[in-house]
């Protein structure tokens, strides 16, 4: 027997149910906060896979169980953390650096001993941040004066797809699904694009 399969039942077996069950969910909660206050329309310019703008960029020094001397310094996002003030120890360097209250910068470690170093990017045109030529790297595992680029979300291919810059199907059907289910509930709903960034898109909903 031959087993055919209808052009929806093709399309809903291709969609990915998940990525359009988040974005639906977080946008819908979203719009309940907003209305439980008051409001009548919100915007949507991060936090969901279509729409993220702040990657973050994970950055992973090559020395396991550093020690450092009191007083050098690692320099992270223009901003320079004296190490050593509680100790020398790996420890130690991560309270320094979370103590210093950097925005979009938490220091840990991995499970070999490495210092880790996650950093939130802004919302902005590029997505980077640089190491500077602090006086602890040598120790930590860092290279001087070195750019970290964060990895392209995958919000750049919906935003792509929306502006038709690639031929995504699948990524206009799962923007589309989102469109239509707040359409089919009386909302009106519009993608724009994130002008801060100018490569990912933002929901505006009003009801």
């Amino acid at each position: 027997m031959t087993y055919y399969i209808n052009s929806n039942q093709a399309r809903s077996t291709a969609r990915n149910d998940l990525t359009i069950f988040n974005e639906v969910n977080y946008l819908m909660e979203q719009v309940i906060t907003t209305s439980q206050a008051g409001g009548y329309s919100i915007t949507v310019d991060d936090n969901t896979e279509m729409t993220e703008s702040t990657p973050t960029i994970v950055i992973t020094g090559t020395v396991a169980n550093p020690t450092v001397t009191g007083g050098n310094t690692f320099i992270i996002a223009g901003n320079t953390v004296t190490l050593g003030t509680t100790g020398t120890n790996l420890n130690s360097v991560i309270a320094d650096i979370n103590d210093a209250g950097i925005s979009g910068v938490v220091a840990s470690k991995n499970t070999s001993g490495n210092l880790v170093i996650t950093y939130t990017a802004p919302a902005a045109s590029s997505w980077a941040v640089t190491v500077g030529a602090g006086t602890a790297n040598t120790d930590l595992g860092f290279a001087d004066d070195t750019e970290h680029t964060a990895t392209d979300p995958s919000s750049t291919d919906f935003f792509n797809a929306w502006q038709g810059n690639v031929d995504d199907p699948a990524k206009r059907d799962q923007m589309n699904e989102v469109v239509k289910y707040f359409q089919n509930l009386g909302y009106t709903i519009d993608r724009l694009t994130n002008s801060t960034t100018g490569r990912t898109f933002k929901w505006q909903i009003s009801w």
